[in-house]
This record gives structure tokens, sequence and C-alpha cells, in this order.
């Protein structure tokens, strides 16, 4: 991966600029891809598509150890100012923990690949 032969410290699984082609797959679906080919040698972080905690607990079930959040923040800036981005950030942490809760994990080292089924997964179980 030409990320880690230049020496990156990490790398960010993000779809920006992908405006310009015609199709730019979603972030979400290509982020355990990178996780592997990057084999734990350094982080990898998802950016693009987080709306809500049921994002962030499958972006870090897929492999990533932390999500970029922007469109949610901008919304909460522009409705309720920086009361309305702590509102958004709380949101997005209840919904994470609530998440956790009903999939039985009490911290978010306990969030594993086994919590989330993928279009891949599905590709799999239709061959046998």
């Amino acid at each position: 991966m030409k990320a880690l032969e230049v020496g990156a410290a990490g790398i960010i699984v993000s779809n920006h600029g992908g405006r310009q082609l015609d199709y730019c797959p979603p972030t979400i679906s290509v982020l355990e891809e990178v996780v592997h080919a990057v084999g734990g040698k350094v982080p990898v972080f998802l950016d693009g598509g987080v709306r809500r905690g049921t994002d962030i607990f499958k972006a870090m079930a897929l492999g990533a150890q932390a999500v970029l959040v922007g469109r949610p923040v901008l919304y909460g800036l522009a409705a309720k100012g920086e009361n309305g981005v702590r509102r958004v950030l709380e949101m997005l942490k209840e919904e994470l923990e609530l998440t956790m809760a009903l999939s039985g994990c009490s911290n978010v080292k306990e969030i594993t690949r086994s919590h989330v089924r993928t279009k891949h997964d599905r590709q799999l179980l239709s061959l046998l």
C-alpha cells in the first residue's frame, strides 16, 4: 500500500473529491479492505457518511479506530451555534452507547467484526 511505503502515520478512508467522478464507492464499503491491506501497521480512520451512532459502531466493527464527522456538526453549528455542535456530538455519543448496549458491548474495545453483516458476507453465504 502506497501510504505505508511513504511513511504515513495513519490512513483516512475518504471519498472527498469523489464528486468529480461518475462514481465513487461509499467509504464504509471499502473500509474493511483498507484495514486488511494495512495489517495493523497504522491506524485507519473513516471519513464520510457518518450521520448516526450506528454508523460509528459499524465503522469500528469493520476496523476503523475512529471516525471523522463533518456534515452533522455543520448542521448543528448552523442551527444553534456552539450549543448545536455540542448537542450533535452528545446525540452521536448517546446513539453509539445505545447501539453498544444492545449489542452486548460495555466498551468500544468489545466491538468486533462479528457485530455486523455486509454485502460481502451475504455473497459468501449464498455460495454455501
